[in-house]
């Protein structure tokens, strides 16, 4: 069903999940009902979000409808007590999703979103945000997601033809950077994109454990 139904999980998905659970506890725990109509209901309940959610990709309608829509609870520094109303927010409740996003000061906040999912997104007003490089006009290198190049004591070759380095290499900078003789001893080893690399050495002590 995607990782949307544990990541983002609407009313809809809530619905789905608990209804699957109890067809699921009632094939396993009684097994004097009949199994194919439980069975049967399973597998409707499974395709169905599956349907839903091919449908509510393609008829923006219908996804409003059946998972509902980001509604603005604060703009420009002012609370919307209508928005609030329709969806049934409290000012404790309101307090309590901005505390869970670590603002304690309603005065800080610029806008607040409700999301489809119950959750908040908020964006500070700029006087509170955090500066950045851009803000002091400084220059900044590039840092993408390391590589994991070894994984179990296995070198992973195809992550290493990736950013065009070889196996020889590995093994060499392993023995003079790190004090690795064989690949066996190393649980997991990572190549960032500045050169460094992570090595974590199997059953090492904590304190001797290189970078």
């Amino acid at each position: 069903m995607g990782k949307e139904q544990i990541a983002h999980l609407t009313f809809f998905d809530y619905i789905v999940g608990i209804t699957i659970g109890s067809i699921a506890a009632a094939l396993t725990t009684n097994p004097q009902d009949p199994f194919l109509p439980g069975l049967l209901g399973l597998v409707i309940w499974g395709l169905l979000p599956i349907l839903i959610g091919m449908i509510t990709l393609k008829w923006v309608p219908i996804r409003k409808i059946i998972e509902g829509e980001p509604v603005v609870i604060i703009q420009n520094g002012k609370i919307d007590e209508e928005a609030m109303s329709r969806q049934r927010l409290n000012y404790d409740d309101l307090l309590m999703l901005l505390r869970e996003q670590k603002v304690f000061n309603i005065h800080d906040v610029e806008n607040a979103i409700y999301e489809r999912n119950g959750q908040f997104s908020i964006q500070m007003k700029s006087q509170q945000q955090p500066v950045t490089p851009k803000d002091l006009n400084l220059s900044t290198q590039y840092k993408g997601l390391p590589t994991t190049i070894i994984e179990d004591g296995t070198i992973l070759t195809n992550r290493l033809k990736e950013i065009s380095l070889s196996k020889d290499w590995l093994l060499k900078k392993l023995q003079k950077e790190h004090g690795v003789k064989t690949v066996d001893e190393v649980s997991m080893a990572q190549l960032d994109t500045a050169g460094n690399l992570y090595v974590d050495i199997i059953n090492a002590n904590p304190e001797n454990k290189t970078k």
